[in-house]
């Protein structure tokens, strides 16, 4: 397996970046990105960035706070509009088309608290033409939530297990995954990463971001790389994991050491 491209190259940040891309895909991806570039005022959160994001694997976008995750993300939602560049999902612009194939949980709590769980997963079966409702309650009651508890009343753990649920109810061909792991212990870590490989559908693709490599790294097939608004790697994990030689783990702390 060769590498298709090692260099540095000097960021809009005025950083040296060294750049680890191997087998980028060649055919259409489930999530495309083609000289995206987004600016607020003056800060550029993402430059030139040019992605496929492969189909049917468990893709980790990963890179510290500030490094365009969530800008990315937002625009992939249709949330913000590019400066110049173009992004796709499953080969069409962010819209109502997409948003129908694409399950997002956002990195902020958005449910309705005043609500009671049945009421929230009837919203969700009522907005979502995909939402598994059996899928939905048989995760309940795994996670041992009654139907009828005010989500208001929920500890703040389980409001997030809740979300994730709902999420990983629907029978969609992408979800995004905004830091679902971000904030709490390791006990709710391992339940969530649970719920994401029992409840993911066969072809679908995972889109997960975050900062907490370690966490994630077992379920990951392909990694991403984000610094300073551009990809610094763009590889499956086992690539990684081959040439050069130390975990995906390992290679983050090298590439983001300050």
């Amino acid at each position: 397996m060769e590498e298709l491209e090692q260099n540095s190259a000097e960021t809009p940040h005025g950083a040296k970046n060294r750049d680890l891309i191997y087998d980028v895909p060649t055919d259409e991806g489930i999530f495309e990105c083609r000289s995206l570039t987004k600016n607020y005022g003056n800060f550029t959160a993402l430059y030139n960035v040019n992605l496929t994001v492969p189909r049917g694997g468990i893709v980790g976008l990963l890179g510290p706070n500030g490094s365009g995750k969530t800008t990315l993300i937002k625009l992939a939602m249709g949330m913000l509009q590019p400066n110049e560049g173009q992004i796709l999902i499953d080969g069409k612009r962010p819209g109502p088309e997409t948003k129908a194939i694409t399950a997002y949980l956002p990195d902020a709590n958005y449910l309705f608290k005043w609500m009671r769980v049945d009421q929230q997963i009837k919203y969700y079966e009522d907005f979502f033409a995909d939402f598994n409702r059996s899928k939905a309650e048989a995760m309940l009651t795994r996670l041992g939530i009654g139907m009828k508890q005010k989500i208001k009343t929920l500890s703040k753990g389980n409001q997030e297990k809740l979300g994730l649920l709902l999420t990983m109810a629907r029978d969609a061909k992408l979800y995004i995954l905004d830091e679902p792991i971000a904030g709490v212990d390791p006990a709710a870590r391992e339940f969530i990463l649970d719920t994401i490989m029992m409840n993911k559908p066969k072809d679908s693709t995972i889109f997960l971001c975050t900062h907490l490599i370690a966490d994630i790294e077992p379920i990951l097939t392909h990694a991403i790389f984000l610094r300073n608004g551009q990809i610094a790697l763009n590889a499956p994990v086992q690539a990684v994991k081959e040439q050069e030689g130390k975990s995906l783990d390992e290679l983050f702390r090298e590439v983001f050491k300050w």
